[in-house]
């Protein structure tokens, strides 16, 4: 149980960095694109790399084989839980401070018993009361900001946070059904390389790159800066 709570307080931590170093890349002129598509780039690369370094190249060639025999279903659940989630925090930095976001990103306590409701899961009633008042302090928050600068800037920034908060466990959601087997349009995948986390992350991450090629070509950023490059690796 220890080593379960401090690896959930460790990642908790780098996940919190991610609000930071988005802001410090935004502030420092790097746009918000590169943020987002860069991270997942990596991602990629040392995911790859570390499966055949530490000798589980097995575990490689089943997430290309798993990935190019459902890649429309990879495709969704790739975009929706990871390119749709990053966007919105990556396009939140460029208006709004990053404990701002890292607050708006709360949302997504909410929004997680609203996804399972969509997917006729059961939802306890009082968990969901419960969360109405994270909603409320996040509220509060943004409200306050306000006063501190436009409300277009309080749009820009809590906009694109509520949708990833939805986005993210939609995606993860997906992923779900399709190990359980439990939704007519949803394939029923039993592949063990799902079951791994590692494997599930890389197939998730080479779903969402059309979402990242895609955003570079329509938004046409200006090259990454330097910090870019390092921060979000």
């Amino acid at each position: 149980m220890a080593s379960l709570l401090g690896l959930g307080i460790l990642a908790a931590l780098f996940f919190s960095s991610t609000f930071i170093l988005n802001r410090a890349m935004s502030l420092g002129g790097g746009h918000w694109v590169w943020t987002a598509s860069l991270r997942y780039g990596w991602i990629v690369l040392f995911l790859s790399v570390g499966l055949v370094a530490t000798g589980r190249g097995a575990v490689l060639q089943a997430v290309l084989r798993n990935f190019a025999a459902h890649w429309w279903f990879w495709l969704l659940a790739g975009s929706v839980g990871f390119g749709i989630f990053y966007t919105g925090i990556s396009f939140a930095a460029s208006y709004a401070p990053s404990w701002v976001v890292a607050t708006t990103w709360q949302l997504t306590l909410l929004a997680s018993p609203l996804v399972l409701l969509a997917y006729g899961r059961r939802v306890p009633l009082r968990g969901v009361a419960f969360t109405l008042l994270i909603f409320a302090g996040i509220l509060l928050v943004n409200l306050a900001q306000a006063q501190l600068t436009s409300w277009q800037d309080v749009v820009r920034g809590g906009l694109p946070v509520l949708a990833a908060a939805f986005a993210y466990p939609a995606g993860l959601q997906l992923v779900w059904e399709a190990r359980r087997g439990r939704r007519g349009w949803i394939p029923h995948i039993t592949d063990p390389v799902v079951d791994h986390n590692i494997g599930r992350v890389l197939l998730l991450t080479l779903g969402s790159m059309p979402v990242w090629l895609l955003l570079i070509v329509t938004v046409q950023p200006p090259p990454p800066t330097p910090g870019q490059w390092i921060s979000t690796a």
